[in-house]
């Protein structure tokens, strides 16, 4: 891979030893993938293993040394930055199951994490959506290491990214620059497979969970290809958005899709597909989206135990549902509720009434958090408005799974109330 001289020089440790190790990870990466060099970014967002993934146990130390090259005598960040949430909002961590020793535990580990990064210059986002604070821009090239993120920029906006992990991202944000390969490139941005709606669908009556079903059935027939979705709401709205792209980039693993007259590089059909014929072209209809309710419905019998929503994090029209159904009610006493969101939005819940409603029912309102990671932690059902969510509370854990059951925002607050299952399946 050829390098430019700006780039050899933080190979060379010109630049620190932190720079230099960065460096020494891009280029392996790079050679790796046959990239011909190095691409400049302009953002990158992190996902740092000590705040997200691993603050305790062995693994929170692990996490720790396996940055801890990186960061040596780091100054700052080269492009402007994000990052994931925090692992655990150690305020609500009981409510949670966690006992007293491992919250001691993360409150070491975490906390060392948060104030790092922070006095890096990190933008104090704690979210998978950060596009919510920070748009880039077309033809941009950027490091992202969170799957929905990912997809958005690639889809919303036109930016060049891959799935990156969370060492490429830091280091990439460390150095300024990604090898020029994947998602970078033109030839591994245009659309595969074409999906369209069935006859019998109307997205005029689509909720939130719907577009969850929706995208898990259309990712299940174009797998690992780029889909082009035709048909579409011309102006779907963030949170149908962020339902549609948040399931189809964990169950397919994608960096890019289109969506005709959304995309920027698909104002038509035709555009996406950049001369290529399709491989394949797929109707989701009702049943489809019936089928895909069914298996991520996992819970047999109707109790509920938790209620856990935000994966990713709770809307402002998410959260309108929310109170308009709990105003005035109180939740059952068997069952625990915890509301997550970003701190921006929680003010604005707070200013509207939304989140003193929530409060008032019983529910629990925080920010900043991973409610997939740190709810995998409860034994018990636990329902959700996220076949994200699911996957991590059913799907990813080896031994002893959750339970779950999946529907809407409204059916999900409805059964916080009866402490029974109040969805259709």
């Amino acid at each position: 891979m050829k390098l430019s001289r700006e780039q050899e020089d933080m190979l060379a440790g010109n630049e620190g030893y932190g720079v230099q190790k960065a460096m020494e990870i891009l280029t392996a990466m790079g050679d790796a993938v046959g990239a011909e060099k190095m691409e400049r970014i302009t953002y990158a967002h992190l996902m740092p293993p000590d705040l997200m993934f691993f603050p305790y146990g062995k693994q929170g130390a692990w996490a720790h040394d396996m940055t801890a090259e990186l960061t040596k005598d780091l100054k700052g960040f080269k492009v402007i930055t994000t990052v994931e949430p925090k692992f655990c909002d150690l305020c609500i961590a009981k409510d949670l199951q966690f006992t007293d020793d491992i919250i001691e535990e993360m409150h070491r580990i975490q906390g060392n994490a948060v104030n790092f990064y922070e006095r890096l210059g990190i933008m104090t986002t704690y979210t998978a959506m950060p596009f919510l604070y920070y748009q880039t821009k077309l033809g941009d090239h950027v490091s992202i290491s969170e799957s929905i993120a990912t997809l958005w920029s690639n889809t919303m906006f036109g930016s060049r990214c891959e799935r990156d992990d969370g060492v490429t991202s830091l280091a990439a944000a460390i150095t300024g620059y990604i090898p020029l390969s994947g998602a970078h490139l033109d030839e591994q941005r245009y659309a595969e497979v074409v999906i369209r709606p069935g006859e019998d669908i109307s997205f005029a009556k689509f909720n939130d969970a719907d577009w969850d079903a929706y995208s898990l059935a259309a990712s299940r027939k174009c797998k690992e290809k780029r889909p082009v979705f035709v048909g579409l709401p011309p102006k779907p709205g963030i949170t149908a958005l962020k339902h549609l792209l948040s399931v189809i980039a964990v169950e397919s693993g994608l960096a890019v899709m289109h969506i005709v007259g959304i995309t920027p590089e698909a104002p038509t059909l035709e555009a996406s597909l950049a001369g290529h014929s399709p491989l394949d072209e797929c109707i989701v209809g009702q049943r489809e989206i019936d089928e895909a309710y069914q298996l991520a419905n996992t819970a047999k019998g109707r109790d509920i135990d938790f209620i856990l929503l935000g994966c990713p994090h709770v809307t402002m029209s998410e959260m309108r549902d929310l109170a308009q159904t709990l105003d005035g009610k109180k939740l059952s006493k068997d069952v625990t509720m915890i509301v997550s969101t970003t701190r921006l939005l929680l003010e604005q819940a707070e200013d509207m009434g939304y989140a003193d409603i929530i409060r008032n029912a019983g529910g629990i309102m925080t920010s900043d958090m991973c409610i997939a990671f740190a709810g995998s932690n409860v034994k018990g059902t636990i329902a959700t408005n996220s076949i994200k969510a699911v996957f991590f509370y059913a799907g990813f854990c080896a031994s002893a799974p959750n339970e779950v059951k999946f529907g809407s925002m409204t059916e999900c607050a409805r059964s916080a109330v009866s402490g029974k299952w109040e969805g259709r399946f």
